[in-house]
């Protein structure tokens, strides 16, 4: 084999790396949105089941922290865990939402809140 032959070779091998990286990457950035989104219908469940039981969403000082551990009764969720991107979502009560009495959403992947990333 000639140095041109493996030169060749090595080019071939770094650009299918090169895609295939770019593809985890873009994979791996879809899965925690739509984690995200299978979270925030699980607190929309507990928050429906505690408006429920209660007459009332928790209040924003409450927070998702009153799902853990509710006035009475036993906890709706086990824990409230942070999003994907390791930021605790964001609770309002009562929120902007019209439909709901509160505004859920996570910061989504740039960690700042009220960007077009956001996830509700």
């Amino acid at each position: 084999m000639t140095l041109i032959e493996i030169l060749v070779v090595v080019t071939i091998l770094s650009m299918i790396a090169t895609i295939v990286g770019i593809t985890v990457k873009n994979a791996m950035e879809d899965a925690r949105v739509n984690a995200a989104k299978i979270q925030i219908d699980n607190f929309d469940s507990a928050l429906d089941l505690y408006k429920l039981k209660f007459y009332r969403y928790p209040s924003t000082t409450e927070g998702l922290a009153a799902l853990q551990s509710p006035p009475r009764g036993a906890a709706l969720i086990e824990s409230v865990p942070e999003d994907p991107w390791g930021s605790p979502y964001i609770y309002q009560s009562p929120g902007g939402n019209e439909r709901r009495g509160y505004e859920l959403r996570s910061k989504g992947s740039d960690g700042e809140d009220q960007t077009d990333d956001d996830i509700r």
